[in-house]
């Protein structure tokens, strides 16, 4: 008994350390640009900052090709943001007394997302953003970042603290059931344009080689392959309709395109926008807004 609890308060220092590292760097800003993309080339325009307040904004995810969903810290923890840009509005959709990261559109009226509390016990949280109440699927997989099957009602995709690592789990919220996928995994689970590689496929990052790789999991087959390799371990990704993978180094994107190259390729700087350390990337499904962060 004992040893389960300390195993158990380990896990939760982990997970605490995990986003303590993630608040303290504070100053995170989220813009939102258009764009036009065509193969290898970019056009950038309208570029703007999204994020009003200072501190820690980032995960930013589309839920349409106008509304965008992040985390963004206020009175000394983080709620669930919802920015509509047809509007410029921004409207919070939680306020509760755990920190919300990484929000996901679920169902109407209905996000989920990583909540931490001060205790640092972490969960899998499913949110009622009418009536600001929650509901947790499961408890045994503490999720750190996570993304939804398409074709599989209800299922997420996640990397979940274990064994003092990441390892990636498919997990159906109603059934409860946990699929085993891969070990030593990232933070960017993602899924596939289906005319990459046809069936349904979810990339993530693998970090079992000192230079992390792109991988894809095939959920009709549980089989996995490498994609390529990242550009200089950055995890953070997006994919364009085409196929193409978006990447950034610093204030630089950079697009890997294999029926064009087997290299990355240097897409644009954004320096010239204020824009010098670049994290987290997401793009709307037309393809033409892209949202980033932005790390002081």
């Amino acid at each position: 008994m004992k040893g389960n609890i300390l195993f158990k308060l380990v896990l939760n220092l982990i997970v605490l350390f995990n986003y303590t590292n993630i608040i303290s760097q504070s100053n995170t800003e989220i813009f939102l640009l258009d764009i036009k993309f065509k193969l290898d080339e970019i056009e950038i325009y309208n570029v703007k900052k999204i994020s009003n307040n200072k501190g820690y904004n980032n995960q930013p995810i589309f839920v349409s090709n106008d509304k965008i969903l992040f985390t963004s810290e206020r009175n000394l923890q983080n709620d669930i943001v919802q920015y509509d840009s047809s509007e410029n509005s921004l409207k919070y959709l939680t306020n509760t007394l755990t920190s919300e990261y990484s929000p996901i559109r679920y169902k109407k009226n209905k996000v989920t997302a990583v909540s931490l509390d001060k205790k640092g016990e972490q969960y899998l949280r499913i949110y009622n953003v009418k009536d600001n109440t929650f509901k947790i699927p499961f408890t045994n997989k503490i999720v750190g970042y996570y993304n939804y099957s398409k074709k599989i009602k209800n299922q997420i995709i996640s990397s979940v603290l274990e064994n003092n690592e990441l390892v990636l789990y498919t997990s159906n919220l109603k059934t409860k059931k946990h699929t085993y996928i891969d070990n030593n995994t990232g933070r960017s689970i993602h899924n596939i344009p289906k005319n990459k590689f046809g069936e349904e496929k979810i990339s993530y990052i693998s970090k079992k080689d000192s230079i992390w790789n792109i991988n894809y999991v095939d959920l009709s087959s549980y089989k996995t392959k490498t994609i390529t390799t990242t550009l200089n371990n950055n995890e953070d990704i997006c994919w364009f309709k085409d196929g193409s993978i978006l990447t950034s180094n610093k204030n630089n994107l950079y697009i890997f395109n294999s029926k064009l190259s087997k290299d990355w390729k240097l897409l644009c700087s954004l320096e010239e926008y204020g824009i010098t350390n670049i994290s987290r990337i997401a793009i709307n499904p037309n393809n033409d807004k892209l949202a980033l962060v932005n790390s002081k």
